[in-house]
């Protein structure tokens, strides 16, 4: 089984209208719904000084999740003020963020370099490390979530093996976008993948585009839906699996999510 390491940020969600919340984040869900999947996954990611942090901590250790924690920061975890319409998340507000602090020593570097498969987004500023980081046949997988012009992009995509992004619908900017995002990317294999919400997904692997319809489900709360798409689309990867059949496992994880209200199960 390929070893997978998830990176780097955690928050929580708070729902104040419902007294509710969750300890979250892109690699929170991405783990926990990884292996809840059945995928070897490890957390790396930077602590604050809160009951979260503690809390987090504890989560992982119930999943049998390791954690290698790249700092402990005197700085309160993310928190995110949110609403839920008609099952929709709405982020009202958000403060105080360890995330901010997030610097890779070089002892965090060697061990990044021993995984299979990486996952990141934005907060670890993969791109500052990348040309030296990446190892010959390491897969690396990449949430850019709604932030498909940020300039930073252009630093990590040629290190990017897998490229989600988030959108509405397929239509032609979509598309011309991920044919030129695919381009960037310097990796033979891979793809570029939309996440399009009711629209299903979809794919291009610099030939074939590939199409996965959503599944019509009531939905409780979309947190957590892309999140879980990209774990189960690159437990797929782990095994092998072609692309049309990873955006399967793609759609069926993401919505279960959506028919909950925490985003991973």
């Amino acid at each position: 089984m390929k070893k997978t390491i998830a990176m780097a940020d955690n928050c929580i969600d708070v729902y104040y209208k419902l007294d509710r919340y969750y300890l979250t984040g892109n690699s929170i869900d991405f783990a926990l719904n990884y292996k809840d999947l059945g995928g070897d996954v490890t957390e790396m990611t930077i602590l604050g000084n809160d009951v979260f942090a503690f809390a987090l901590e504890e989560k992982l250790r119930e999943k049998e999740i390791p954690l290698r924690v790249i700092s402990r920061v005197d700085r309160p975890t993310g928190m995110a003020t949110m609403d839920l319409v008609d099952g929709d998340k709405k982020h009202m507000s958000f403060k105080g963020n360890a995330m901010e602090e997030i610097k890779l020593s070089e002892e965090d570097l060697e061990f990044v370099k021993h995984f299979d498969i990486v996952y990141s987004e934005r907060w670890t500023g993969l791109h500052r490390y990348a040309k030296e980081l990446k190892q010959p046949g390491q897969i690396w997988v990449y949430d850019f979530s709604k932030r498909l012009e940020q300039e930073s992009n252009n630093l990590i995509l040629p290190y990017i093996d897998y490229a989600f992004f988030s959108y509405e619908r397929d239509d032609d900017h979509i598309r011309s976008f991920l044919e030129k995002t695919r381009r960037k990317c310097s990796s033979e294999k891979g793809a570029v993948i939309a996440m399009l919400g009711e629209n299903g997904s979809i794919a291009f692997d610099g030939y074939n585009w590939f199409f996965e319809p959503a599944q019509k489900v009531k939905v409780v709360n979309t947190v957590g839906a892309g999140d879980s798409y990209i774990a189960a689309f690159t437990y797929g990867i782990s095994l092998g699996e072609d692309i049309p059949s990873c955006m399967r496992r793609g759609k069926e994880r993401a919505t279960q999510i959506i028919q909950q209200f925490n985003p991973y199960l």
